[in-house]
């Protein structure tokens, strides 16, 4: 090819790429201005296939993009609509309708790095417009609660007010007015607020709920029940909107309005069982269980494709207040000729739940197998196997079937619960706390999973977290009283006594008999810890006097005076307590502990005696005289003592474990085990029981498969700032071999528990094995100058261990 000819082609190429790209925006903005068109008629649909043919053509066409965005936000299809809002900042950041919009969804989900990114840079950009102004003031408002500044909030808030004189509709700023008004103790004035925003948006769940909430605080009751009945009506379908409605029946005692309501529900899907035992339920609680088992019987000579459904539930209804055998055997009768259905197996899980609770475990589990065998992904079997499995000490078999539950349910807070409980029992405390505040987030803070989460948090030590965790709930669940005695017990922990008075004064506002329990409880703590003595029993005597006979209210009268060192005067007044009710079996246990107190144990030894003799199967006084005995240098009578109470009560954990104490100073260390092995296989849960077997098993056995079983029991302590809990984790850990984990446990635990000279023995001999031989000496002289002329196999070991070791220069 000639270089003439080679020049004419490559111009040639260069021509027609040029013409190409031209054609290719030429034909975008085509589609462009065919798109307004069709937007300008009204036609939507069609007008967005051909802004997305823009894109496909020309991906920089700003107009075409902005104009998809505002569209797909305008019909609620904000996640598009976000996405593309963010294409148009990486391309032109300066676009100030984008940065806006970003700014306004971010705030409107929750998403606040976000909002702060976006709205910094409109602020930058364009500090003067109102739709600026509006998110600044939601910002900075944010900012300042989180600071708790309240000077800063209030100018928030008037930002948001001035944004408003100048952008009625602005929704953002109104918010931010809203909840600053609700905060500053003028639920009146947020109440007129968010009547102009639901002008704007009716349909708004949200703004419905505020202006619910505060109609309750501003005890405008006339006005409560017709919002609920309005928000019913908008929405139909949202269940907490008709649990609502349905309290507000009852608290006017209006139970035939509730249970109208109920019947229309269920009557719009006649066909759907959950409704119905909607119903069912209320008329259990509010009308008693005759109505219920009627309605039952009523929806079974119905007949149809449920009846076999209603036989079960009246069954379940039937156990759970008889624990009759023919409930359980009308379920069998039930499921004898029952054909597989999803049904079906809901009812097999019920009877499994019967026979749990009748100690049947094989048949229960027999059930729940079944169920899997049909439908591997079963949520509730899942589930049931799970929780087995964490009892067996198989966490990582249960994490396996709880992801298998998790991808059919990925927002069931019970799964998420169970999760972390099996972390927890695999010693994996992180991703235990992980799983319980999704629990938390996925039940919209429901008052268990909070109530879980919290005590979680509450074990860590971690009391800013937990409060928070239960203050969330309580906006939720307002009137639940174990989340406000929880927060109240917080606060207490916190010696935050302000804030524990609020709680408490929410539980009297409750007015019920719980709630009232629980509140007096906490306010003579309360005192208690401030120490005012006197203050706390003149308290509590007013409840006596006012008709509180609860012992735990003496008793605390006592403690207080005890606790001031004021013996006589408890002893006086407990003495007036016993003359009123002489045979309380509560006030003669007190009376014999205030005896020993008094350095009088023949007297107490003889109160615990009666006690035995009137309640033999009342195990309190055989502790507490067990304790005495041995106080006293008797230990052949405590011996004895104990045989006799076990023979009355075999099955007492607490005797079962004061008998394996003897064992283990007798040396006798495979009974120990044993009477900790059934006491565990009733309770795996209960991590004393958990730690003392592990530690026993540790300590005592050589074998790979002990060591492996007290592994697997004890990797729950794994974690905890507990110095026992980390003493038996890390031993274990030093005898599988494991010596860097094991000095991660014993190092705190020596630390914790200074005089204790088998532990400070533990961390000896675990830098020996690390060749830390200096560290060594000084921990295992340490443990021997405690532990002084032991006999102990353990302190034989050490003196050995430190004749072989180098004397530190």
């Amino acid at each position: 090819m000639s270089p003439t000819r080679s020049l004419k082609t490559f111009f040639l190429i260069a021509l027609l790429t040029l013409s190409a790209c031209d054609s290719a925006e030429e034909r975008a903005e085509k589609y462009y201005k065919s798109g307004i068109a069709l937007l300008e008629a009204g036609d939507v649909d069609r007008a967005l296939v051909e802004l997305r043919n823009v894109f496909k053509l020309n991906g920089q066409h700003k107009e075409a993009r902005l104009t998809y965005a505002r569209i797909q936000r305008e019909r609620g299809a904000l996640q598009d609509s976000y996405s593309q809002y963010l294409l148009i900042v990486e391309q032109y950041p300066d676009t100030l309708e984008a940065r806006i919009a970003l700014a306004e969804m971010a705030i409107d989900g929750g998403s606040w790095e976000e909002a702060e990114r976006h709205g910094r840079a409109a602020q930058t950009a364009t500090p003067t417009e109102a739709s600026v102004r509006a998110v600044v003031a939601a910002l900075d408002y944010r900012d300042a609660v989180l600071a708790e500044d309240s000077v800063a909030a209030r100018a928030a808030a008037d930002a948001a007010r001035t944004v408003l004189e100048a952008k009625a509709d602005s929704l953002i700023a109104r918010r931010v007015l809203i909840d600053y008004l609700a905060n500053a103790d003028d639920p009146q004035g947020a109440l007129d607020q968010v009547d102009l925003a639901l002008a704007q948006q009716p349909e708004s769940l949200e703004l419905n709920m505020i202006k619910l909430r505060l109609l309750s605080l501003n005890g405008d009751q006339s006005r409560l029940g017709p919002q609920l009945q309005d928000m019913f009506a908008r929405f139909p379908d949202n269940e907490q909107v008709r649990g609502l409605l349905i309290s507000w029946y009852m608290q006017e005692g209006d139970t035939d309005g509730a249970e109208t309501l109920l019947r229309q529900l269920a009557g719009r899907t006649p066909d759907e069982q959950g409704p119905w035992m909607t119903l069912v339920a209320f008329l259990q609680q509010t009308r008693g269980p005759d109505a219920a088992q009627a309605e039952l019987d009523r929806l079974i000579a119905a007949g149809g494709e449920k009846a076999a459904f209603y036989r079960a539930a009246r069954a379940t209804m039937d156990f759970a207040a008889t624990r009759s055998p023919a409930a359980i055997a009308e379920m069998e009768t039930i499921l004898r000729d029952a054909p597989p259905s999803e049904e079906t197996r809901n009812i097999k899980l019920a009877l499994a739940q019967m026979l749990i609770a009748t100690d049947n475990a094989v048949g229960a589990r027999a059930r729940v197998e079944e169920v899997l065998a049909e439908d591997a992904g079963n949520v509730e079997a899942l589930k049931m196997r799970a929780a087995w499995l964490i009892q067996d000490d198989k966490p990582g078999e249960a994490i396996l079937a709880l992801r298998t539950a998790l991808d059919q349910n990925p927002r069931d807070p019970g799964i998420l619960t169970l999760m972390g409980e099996a972390h927890e029992r695999d010693g994996s405390r992180e991703l235990a706390g992980e799983r319980y505040a999704l629990a938390v987030e996925v039940s919209g803070n429901g008052a268990q999973e909070s109530l879980r989460y919290a005590r979680y948090l509450i074990a860590d030590n971690r009391l800013d977290p937990a409060g928070a965790v239960l203050e969330n709930a309580l906006r939720v669940s307002p009137q639940d009283v174990a989340l406000l005695a929880s927060l109240a017990d917080v606060r207490l922990r916190q010696a935050d006594w302000d804030r524990t008075a609020g709680v408490i004064a929410q539980l009297r506002a409750i007015g019920s008999a719980d709630a009232t329990r629980a509140a007096n409880g906490l306010e003579a703590g309360l005192m208690l810890r401030q120490e005012k003595i006197d203050e706390t029993v003149g308290f509590l005597q007013g409840l006596i006097d006012g008709g509180d006979t609860d012992t735990a209210v003496v008793a605390t009268i006592v403690q207080a005076r005890v606790r001031s060192g004021e013996l006589a005067a408890a002893r006086s007044y407990l003495d007036e307590q016993l003359v009123r009710t002489p045979a309380d079996p509560q006030l003669r246990l007190l009376s014999a502990g205030l005896f020993v107190l008094e350095n009088k144990p023949a007297e107490a030894e003889a109160i615990y005696a009666a006690l035995i003799t009137d309640l033999p199967e009342d195990e309190a006084a055989v502790r507490a005289l067990y304790a005495l005995l041995l106080w006293q240098n008797r230990p052949d009578e405590a011996t004895a003592l104990l045989e006799a109470a076990l023979q009355r009560m075999p099955a007492s954990p607490v005797l079962r474990v004061i008998r394996a104490g003897e064992l283990e100073k007798a040396n006798d260390i495979d009974g120990a085990i044993a009477i900790y092995e059934g006491i565990y296989a009733e309770d795996t849960g209960n991590l004393v029981i958990a730690n003392n077997l592990a530690s026993l098993i540790g300590a005592h056995r050589s074998d790979p498969e002990s060591l492996d079983r007290a592994f697997g029991i004890a990797r729950r302590l794994r974690g905890l700032d507990l110095p026992a809990f980390q003493d038996t984790y890390g031993w274990i850990e030093y005898r599988r071999g494991n010596y860097k984990d094991a000095l991660a446990s014993l190092e705190p635990a020596a630390a914790g528990l200074p005089q204790d000279p088998l532990v400070q023995y533990h961390l000896g001999m675990t830098y020996l094995a690390l060749e830390r031989p200096a560290e060594a000496r000084l921990a295992l002289e340490h443990a021997l100058e405690i532990a002084g002329a032991s006999s102990l196999p353990q302190f034989i070991e050490a003196r050995k261990t430190l004749d072989g070791l180098p004397v530190a220069n």
